[in-house]
Protein backbone atom coordinates (compact mmCIF):
# COMPACT_ATOMS: atom_id res chain seq x y z
CA UNK A 1 0.00 0.00 0.00
CA UNK A 2 1.16 3.16 -0.79
CA UNK A 3 -0.37 6.57 0.07
CA UNK A 4 0.25 9.46 -2.30
CA UNK A 5 0.28 12.78 -1.48
CA UNK A 6 -1.40 15.12 -4.08
CA UNK A 7 1.79 17.23 -5.59
CA UNK A 8 0.95 20.63 -7.43
CA UNK A 9 -0.13 20.32 -11.31
CA UNK A 10 -1.13 16.39 -10.53
CA UNK A 11 -4.42 15.12 -11.76
CA UNK A 12 -6.26 11.73 -10.88
CA UNK A 13 -5.26 10.91 -14.58
CA UNK A 14 -1.35 11.49 -14.02
CA UNK A 15 -1.70 9.95 -11.06
CA UNK A 16 -3.46 7.06 -11.96
CA UNK A 17 -1.02 6.28 -14.91
CA UNK A 18 1.96 6.53 -12.39
CA UNK A 19 0.13 4.00 -10.80
CA UNK A 20 -0.92 1.64 -13.64
CA UNK A 21 -4.29 1.49 -11.77
CA UNK A 22 -7.81 2.70 -13.54
CA UNK A 23 -9.05 6.00 -12.76
CA UNK A 24 -12.65 4.65 -11.53
CA UNK A 25 -10.58 2.46 -9.08
CA UNK A 26 -9.05 5.36 -7.88
CA UNK A 27 -12.10 7.30 -7.39
CA UNK A 28 -14.31 4.56 -6.19
CA UNK A 29 -11.65 3.01 -3.27
CA UNK A 30 -10.78 6.94 -2.15
CA UNK A 31 -14.85 8.07 -2.05
CA UNK A 32 -13.29 10.88 -3.95
CA UNK A 33 -16.49 13.21 -4.98
CA UNK A 34 -14.64 15.98 -7.53
CA UNK A 35 -12.28 14.01 -9.05
CA UNK A 36 -11.61 17.14 -11.56
CA UNK A 37 -10.47 19.30 -7.77
CA UNK A 38 -7.94 17.49 -6.25
CA UNK A 39 -6.07 19.63 -3.76
CA UNK A 40 -2.45 19.48 -3.16
CA UNK A 41 -1.36 17.60 -0.16
CA UNK A 42 -4.55 15.39 -0.30
CA UNK A 43 -3.88 11.75 0.41
CA UNK A 44 -4.45 9.15 -1.72
CA UNK A 45 -4.39 5.30 -0.97
CA UNK A 46 -2.99 3.48 -3.92
CA UNK A 47 -3.63 -0.49 -3.39
CA UNK A 48 -2.67 -3.52 -6.04
CA UNK A 49 -5.71 -5.56 -6.59
CA UNK A 50 -4.52 -9.06 -6.35
CA UNK A 51 -7.63 -10.68 -7.58
CA UNK A 52 -10.95 -9.23 -9.40
CA UNK A 53 -14.18 -10.63 -10.49
CA UNK A 54 -16.02 -9.27 -13.29
CA UNK A 55 -19.60 -9.12 -12.72
CA UNK A 56 -22.24 -11.38 -14.43
CA UNK A 57 -26.12 -10.96 -14.99
CA UNK A 58 -27.49 -12.15 -11.71
CA UNK A 59 -24.42 -12.28 -9.39
CA UNK A 60 -24.71 -11.80 -5.92
CA UNK A 61 -22.47 -10.94 -3.11
CA UNK A 62 -23.10 -13.93 -1.47
CA UNK A 63 -22.23 -15.51 -4.52
CA UNK A 64 -19.15 -14.13 -5.55
CA UNK A 65 -18.21 -14.69 -1.93
CA UNK A 66 -18.88 -18.76 -1.83
CA UNK A 67 -17.25 -18.78 -5.54
CA UNK A 68 -14.04 -17.56 -3.93
CA UNK A 69 -14.23 -18.72 -0.63
CA UNK A 70 -14.30 -15.19 1.27
CA UNK A 71 -17.33 -13.79 3.24
CA UNK A 72 -19.86 -11.24 1.52
CA UNK A 73 -18.02 -8.79 4.65
CA UNK A 74 -14.78 -9.20 2.98
CA UNK A 75 -15.72 -8.17 -0.03
CA UNK A 76 -17.68 -4.93 1.69
CA UNK A 77 -14.30 -4.16 3.11
CA UNK A 78 -12.82 -4.28 -0.12
CA UNK A 79 -15.95 -2.86 -1.97
CA UNK A 80 -17.14 -0.45 0.47
CA UNK A 81 -19.15 1.77 -2.06
CA UNK A 82 -21.41 -1.68 -2.75
CA UNK A 83 -22.45 -0.82 1.01
CA UNK A 84 -24.59 2.28 -0.92
CA UNK A 85 -26.12 -0.24 -3.74
CA UNK A 86 -29.03 -2.82 -3.66
CA UNK A 87 -27.45 -4.46 -6.29
CA UNK A 88 -24.17 -4.60 -8.47
CA UNK A 89 -24.12 -4.27 -12.67
CA UNK A 90 -23.18 -6.96 -14.93
CA UNK A 91 -19.68 -5.94 -16.43
CA UNK A 92 -18.36 -3.74 -13.21
CA UNK A 93 -15.52 -5.31 -11.29
CA UNK A 94 -15.25 -5.85 -7.61
CA UNK A 95 -12.01 -6.61 -6.07
CA UNK A 96 -11.99 -9.95 -4.37
CA UNK A 97 -8.64 -9.28 -2.48
CA UNK A 98 -5.66 -6.98 -2.30
CA UNK A 99 -1.92 -7.20 -2.51
CA UNK A 100 -1.98 -5.57 0.91
CA UNK A 101 -4.48 -6.93 3.86
CA UNK A 102 -7.07 -4.07 4.30
CA UNK A 103 -8.09 -6.22 7.66
CA UNK A 104 -5.74 -5.74 10.41
CA UNK A 105 -5.72 -7.50 13.81
CA UNK A 106 -6.03 -4.65 16.08
CA UNK A 107 -9.43 -4.06 17.64
CA UNK A 108 -11.00 -0.88 17.04
CA UNK A 109 -13.91 0.81 18.56
CA UNK A 110 -16.30 3.46 16.98
CA UNK A 111 -19.12 5.23 18.58
CA UNK A 112 -21.99 7.27 17.32
CA UNK A 113 -25.58 8.64 18.12
CA UNK A 114 -28.19 7.04 17.46
CA UNK A 115 -28.89 9.97 14.66
CA UNK A 116 -26.23 9.10 12.51
CA UNK A 117 -26.34 8.85 8.72
CA UNK A 118 -27.12 4.98 8.32
CA UNK A 119 -25.24 4.77 4.86
CA UNK A 120 -21.88 6.28 6.55
CA UNK A 121 -22.25 4.09 9.79
CA UNK A 122 -22.64 0.62 7.03
CA UNK A 123 -19.76 1.91 5.25
CA UNK A 124 -17.23 2.20 8.58
CA UNK A 125 -19.00 -1.17 10.45
CA UNK A 126 -16.99 -3.76 8.44
CA UNK A 127 -13.80 -2.07 9.84
CA UNK A 128 -15.11 -2.36 13.51
CA UNK A 129 -14.69 -4.68 16.72
CA UNK A 130 -16.81 -2.71 18.71
CA UNK A 131 -19.64 0.06 18.39
CA UNK A 132 -19.81 2.72 20.94
CA UNK A 133 -23.29 3.80 21.11
CA UNK A 134 -24.11 7.48 23.16
CA UNK A 135 -27.85 6.84 23.60
CA UNK A 136 -28.20 7.25 27.57
CA UNK A 137 -27.67 9.99 29.83
CA UNK A 138 -27.40 9.35 33.72
CA UNK A 139 -29.46 12.22 35.83
CA UNK A 140 -27.95 13.67 38.44
CA UNK A 141 -30.62 11.31 40.22
CA UNK A 142 -29.24 8.46 39.27
CA UNK A 143 -32.11 7.40 36.78
CA UNK A 144 -30.71 5.92 33.11
CA UNK A 145 -32.61 7.80 30.60
CA UNK A 146 -32.67 7.29 26.79
CA UNK A 147 -31.71 10.20 24.41
CA UNK A 148 -33.12 8.09 21.48
CA UNK A 149 -34.06 4.84 20.60
CA UNK A 150 -30.95 2.06 19.82
CA UNK A 151 -32.69 -1.07 18.49
CA UNK A 152 -31.95 -0.24 14.49
CA UNK A 153 -27.93 0.72 15.54
CA UNK A 154 -27.68 -2.59 17.72
CA UNK A 155 -28.92 -5.01 15.08
CA UNK A 156 -27.27 -2.92 12.41
CA UNK A 157 -23.98 -3.55 15.01
CA UNK A 158 -24.22 -7.17 14.97
CA UNK A 159 -25.22 -7.74 11.24
CA UNK A 160 -22.25 -6.58 10.44
CA UNK A 161 -20.28 -8.38 13.28
CA UNK A 162 -19.26 -5.47 15.16
CA UNK A 163 -20.00 -5.61 18.97
CA UNK A 164 -22.72 -3.13 20.49
CA UNK A 165 -21.54 -1.50 23.68
CA UNK A 166 -23.74 0.26 25.66
CA UNK A 167 -22.30 4.01 26.48
CA UNK A 168 -23.36 6.01 29.30
CA UNK A 169 -22.87 9.35 30.11
CA UNK A 170 -23.85 11.92 32.56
Amino acid sequence: MVIHVVQPDETIYSISDYYQIPVDRLILENGITNPGNLAVGQTIVIIQPETIHAVKAGDTLESIAEQYNVSPMELLRNNPYLSDRVSMYAGETIVISYQTNKLRTVATNGYTFPYIDKSVLIKTLPFLTYLSIFSYRVTKEGEIVPYAEDTELVNLAKTYGAAPLLFVSS
